[in-house]
C-alpha cells in the first residue's frame, strides 16, 4: 500500500465520525492523497474540481492536519490541489520521491509504548473499500402533498440510479433539497441528452416539498417561462389587465425556481432580461435556484454575459454518460418497473452495445417485451440482437486496453513502454490521454478499471478523459483525424 493511499484511509476513517454522510459523500469522496514528503513534512490533497479542494482546505485543514498529527507524530503541511486546469500533481517529477513508509512512520511514532489516537487498532485493519459509506436514502415514508403541481411525483431520489458519472451530482442535488438557499445556490447542472437531468431537477423539487411542505415550487421548462412571459407582453388589448404584474409576482414569490433546459432563453434578449431580474430577486431573498442545460454556462454563447456570470456563482455540476456498472444498475431497475426477466447476459449484451443514453436503454427494454409478447416467445438474448441490429447502434467487439495501446504507440511511433509509465515528456503525456480517453469510449470498463491498467487513480484517468473530451474538433482538426484512423485500426483487429 502506498504512502498517500495509507495515510487517506487514515483520514477517511477518522472523518466519516466528524461529519454527515452528506458532506463525506459530496467532498471527501472526490479528493485524496497523491504525494507525501516525510522528509519535507508535505502532503498534498487533490480533487477533480478546484471547488472540492477550497472547501475541504477552508473548513477543515485543521481538522486534516490534527489528524495526520495524532496518526504520524508529524506536524505535516498541506497543499490542495485540483485536475480543473492542469495535470495531477503525483505524474510530475517532483521532490516527493522519498520512500519512507508511512507503516514505518507510524510504527516508529506510536505502535512502541504508550500512545495516543488508536493508531494499533487501525494499524490492524488496512483493508479498505467505500462501500462501507452509502448515498443518503430519502424517508420513504413521507407522503408528496398536492401543493406544486408542476412536480412529476414519478421522479425521485429513490428511483434515482446513482453511478460514477452521476454521483457528485446527485449528493449535490440532494444536499440543495435538505438546505435549500444555502451555499448552493445557484446549482447549474449540465449534461447529454437522456442522462438523468431531468429527472434530478424534479427530485429536487419533490424531495424539497417533503422537508418544507409549505414551500411554493415552480419546476418549469425554459419554453414555458418564455411563453408566459410573451402572453405577459402583449398589447394591452389583448390581454388581462395585470398580466405583466401576475407574471412577476409568479416566479418571484416562490421559494424554489427550478427550470429545465435554460440553454432555450439562448438569443431570446427580452425574455433573459426578464429572467435576469427574476433571478436577482430570488437570490437577493436567498430563494433556491436550480438550473438544467445541456452545456456547461461557460458555452451558451448567445446568453447575456450577466447571467452566464450568475449561473456561475453557485455550484455548477455535470453528469455523464453512464458506465458499465451503472447501466447493468439501471437495466435492473428498469427490468423491474417493466416486469420483464432478462437473463445476466442478455443485459450485459444490451450494456455493451448501448453506452450513452438512458432513454436508449429504456427503449431497448420496451422492444424487447413487446417483441417476446407479439411472438409469444420469453424475453431472450436472441431478440436483444434482432433489436440492436435494426438501432443505429452496432454492437460492440471485444476490445482490450492491449489492442488500444499498441495501436497508440505503433500510431505515434511511442514505446510502449513509455505509455505505461510516469513519463511527463509532452509528447508521451498527449498519446497516454488519448489511449485512456480510447479505453474509455471503446471498452465496457469503468474509471478505476483503466486506472489499475495504466497504475493511476481514477481521478488522473477522468482529467485524461476529459482532457481529450472537451477538445473541440475546429480547434483540434487534426487530433480528431488521428483518433478516427486509430479507431479505425483498433476495429480490424
Amino acid at each position: 500500500m502506498s504512502n498517500s493511499n495509507f495515510l487517506w484511509e487514515i483520514i477517511l476513517r477518522e472523518i466519516k465520525n466528524e461529519v454527515t454522510p452528506q458532506v463525506f459523500e459530496t467532498w471527501f469522496s472526490r479528493a485524496s492523497i497523491d504525494n507525501v514528503d516525510f522528509v519535507k513534512k508535505r502532503v498534498v490533497i487533490t480533487s477533480k474540481e478546484l471547488l472540492v479542494s477550497q472547501y475541504i482546505q477552508g473548513t477543515y485543514d485543521a481538522k486534516l492536519k490534527e489528524i495526520l498529527k495524532i496518526n504520524t507524530g508529524l506536524d505535516l503541511h498541506i497543499d490542495y490541489d485540483s485536475l480543473d486546469n492542469h495535470i495531477p500533481i503525483q505524474n510530475s517529477t517532483s521532490s516527493f520521491d522519498n520512500k519512507i513508509p508511512a507503516e514505518n512512520i507510524i510504527k516508529q511514532n506510536f505502535l512502541q509504548g504508550d500512545k495516543p489516537s488508536g493508531a494499533q487498532h487501525f494499524y490492524q485493519k488496512q483493508t479498505f473499500t467505500f462501500d462501507d459509506y452509502k448515498q443518503p436514502i430519502p424517508n420513504k415514508n413521507i407522503t408528496n402533498s398536492k401543493k406544486n403541481p408542476t412536480l412529476n411525483k414519478n421522479y425521485t431520489f429513490e428511483n434515482f440510479v446513482v453511478g460514477e458519472g452521476n454521483a457528485f451530482t446527485h449528493n449535490i442535488a440532494w444536499n440543495v433539497a435538505v438546505e435549500p438557499g444555502g451555499i448552493y445556490n445557484p446549482l447549474f447542472i449540465y449534461g447529454g441528452v437522456g442522462l438523468g437531468k431531468t429527472h434530478l431537477l424534479h427530485a429536487i423539487g419533490n424531495e424539497m416539498e417533503n422537508n418544507f411542505p409549505d414551500f411554493k415550487i415552480e419546476c418549469i421548462s425554459s419554453e414555458k417561462f418564455l411563453n408566459e412571459f410573451l402572453a405577459s407582453i402583449k398589447p394591452m388589448k389583448n390581454k388581462n389587465v395585470g398580466a405583466d404584474e401576475d407574471f412577476r409576482r409568479k416566479y418571484r414569490d416562490v421559494d424554489a425556481l427550478l427550470i429545465d433546459d435554460i440553454q432555450f432563453l439562448s438569443g431570446k434578449t427580452e425574455t433573459q432580461n426578464a429572467f435576469f431580474h427574476t433571478f436577482n430577486e430570488l437570490q437577493m431573498n436567498q430563494k433556491q435556484i436550480v438550473l438544467i442545460s445541456d452545456r456547461s454556462p461557460s458555452q451558451l454563447n448567445e446568453l447575456e454575459d450577466r447571467l452566464v456570470t450568475r449561473f456561475s456563482q453557485g455550484i455548477t455540476a455535470d453528469i455523464t454518460p453512464p458506465d458499465f456498472e451503472t447501466r447493468m444498475a439501471i437495466l435492473k431497475y428498469k427490468c423491474e418497473q417493466f416486469d420483464i426477466q432478462l437473463s445476466e447476459e442478455t443485459l450485459t449484451y444490451i450494456s455493451n452495445n448501448i453506452s450513452s443514453n438512458i432513454r436508449e436503454l429504456e427503449g431497448v427494454l420496451k422492444r424487447i417485451k413487446f417483441t417476446a409478447t407479439s411472438k409469444n416467445q420469453p424475453p431472450s438474448l436472441a431478440i436483444a440482437e434482432e433489436i440492436l441490429k435494426d438501432t443505429r447502434i452496432s454492437p460492440r467487439k471485444n476490445i482490450l486496453p492491449e489492442n488500444i495501446l499498441n495501436v497508440c504507440a505503433d500510431f505515434y511511433r511511442i514505446k510502449l513502454d513509455d505509455l505505461l509509465s510516469s513519463s511527463r515528456k509532452k509528447e508521451v503525456v498527449k498519446v497516454r490521454n488519448i489511449a485512456i480517453y480510447l479505453c474509455r469510449e471503446l471498452t465496457t470498463l469503468s474509471f478505476p478499471a483503466i486506472g489499475d491498467y495504466f497504475n493511476k487513480d481514477h481521478t488522473s484517468i477522468i482529467y485524461s478523459v476529459n482532457k481529450i473530451a472537451k477538445l473541440s474538433k475546429d480547434e483540434e482538426p487534426e487530433l480528431f483525424e488521428d483518433i478516427e484512423v486509430i479507431k479505425e485500426r483498433i476495429g480490424k483487429i
